[in-house]
């Protein structure tokens, strides 16, 4: 069965059920950028109006026509399939079972959300919660809230700085549009990229960032706009990191941290390090070491912290590698790596059905996780992943149901 033939919408007794499900789905995407609690009240608020919103010969169908909610809830299954023979505790598998539950967010939004006036409206209410996020943000650089109550409004600066440096580079592709807001989008994109840059002040925020404005020329400009964006990425960083105090110094103690760590390996290996990129390379290593005792299915969901502590007792213990790569095959082995590679390509490839500014953006998403999970576990992270499975299939329902084609 082809996307497009796939019915619309359920039988019309369901429709209420279909309204409050799109009001869930508002208030999730919402939360996305304000913290954890109050999306995790979302998420769970979301997913009982799905359980209760019927038409599961229409969502199965949807499903089905989905790559991405195949293999995000074949990834899923792993996980499942992971506690049966992991090491881990049983507080640690629960805790573990519980961060990558999120993915049943992905496939239950692709089947169930088929209205597309909702769809928008969620996504939406995920810009406006990022513009309300930063304004918080702002504030509270400002002086203008308190400390104290700016951490219960606004997540911590490396879970927002990813998703804040999507919504400016989403800003900024909506202002490639024509129409009459185009310059008050790139003044929003301007002032979310300012405040990765100089008040977020994550590392890791900078990296997502600069990527995405290489992939926003590739994706306007071509192949000649990889260039163009490399040498927009490299200007911004001279400047952030010359002109703004703060951001020059995070570079300097990163530079410093790295070299800390080299000269501690030097003289004595297995020391522990000190400092946030000396322990991340620390916990590279030995969570490699760990991979290749069991390679292809791994220690199993939730096992690091116990596997951890066996091969390298001397060392700072951990649950989480702040990489997500590594942290997935350490669970699930070669199988789970593939699950997870092949959840994005395929992310990537069914992503080609939308319209251009939907594409992009899906686009965009993928590649802010791909990258931010180089230095942080961001789909065991409980905001970062819930963000990449509520927009991806925000974005990639239409593609399951064709209520996008010929339109943006």
């Amino acid at each position: 069965m082809t996307p497009a033939s796939i019915p619309l919408s359920p039988a019309a007794p369901v429709a209420p059920r279909q309204q409050l499900l799109g009001a869930a789905a508002v208030l999730l995407a919402f939360s996305l950028s304000l913290p954890t609690a109050s999306g995790s009240v979302a998420a769970v608020l979301f997913l009982l109006a799905w359980l209760t919103a019927g038409g599961w010969r229409v969502q199965w169908q949807r499903w089905r026509a989905s790559p991405t909610a195949i293999w995000a809830t074949a990834l899923l299954g792993m996980f499942v399939l992971g506690m049966s023979y992991s090491s881990a505790t049983t507080a640690d598998l629960g805790n573990f079972a519980g961060k990558y539950a999120k993915l049943l967010l992905l496939p239950a939004i692709v089947a169930g959300l088929v209205d597309a006036n909702w769809r928008r409206r969620a996504l939406l209410a995920f810009l406006a919660g990022t513009v309300l996020a930063s304004t918080l943000s702002y504030a509270r650089f400002a002086g203008w809230i308190s400390e104290r109550y700016a951490s219960h409004v606004v997540q911590g600066h490396i879970h927002f700085g990813v998703i804040e440096a999507f919504a400016a580079y989403w800003f900024a592709r909506l202002a490639c549009e024509r129409g009459p807001r185009r310059w008050l989008l790139a003044l929003l994109a301007a002032l979310l990229a300012f405040d990765v840059i100089y008040i977020d002040i994550a590392r890791t925020g900078y990296v997502v960032l600069f990527a995405l404005i290489v992939l926003l020329a590739a994706q306007r400009l071509g192949r000649k706009g990889v260039v163009v964006g490399a040498a927009t990425a490299l200007a911004l960083a001279l400047v952030a990191f010359t002109a703004f105090p703060i951001a020059r110094t995070r570079l300097e103690q990163g530079w410093q941290n790295l070299r800390q760590y080299q000269r501690i390996e030097a003289t004595h290996r297995g020391t522990l390090a000190d400092n946030s990129l000396g322990l991340r390379l620390q916990f590279w290593r030995n969570t490699l070491r760990i991979i290749e005792r069991r390679p292809l299915l791994g220690s199993g969901t939730g096992s690091l912290p116990v596997e951890y502590g066996r091969i390298a007792p001397h060392d700072l213990r951990t649950s989480n590698p702040h990489n997500e790569y590594l942290n997935t095959t350490e669970q699930l082995g070669l199988v789970g790596l593939v699950l997870l590679l092949g959840f994005g390509v395929a992310a990537w490839r069914e992503s080609r059905r939308l319209q251009p500014a939907q594409r992009d953006a899906a686009h965009a998403v993928l590649l802010s996780i791909a990258v931010g999970s180089l230095f942080n576990s961001l789909l065991m992270d409980v905001n970062e992943g819930r963000f990449l499975v509520v927009m991806l299939g925000l974005l990639l329902a239409a593609a399951s149901s064709g209520l996008e084609r010929g339109r943006r």
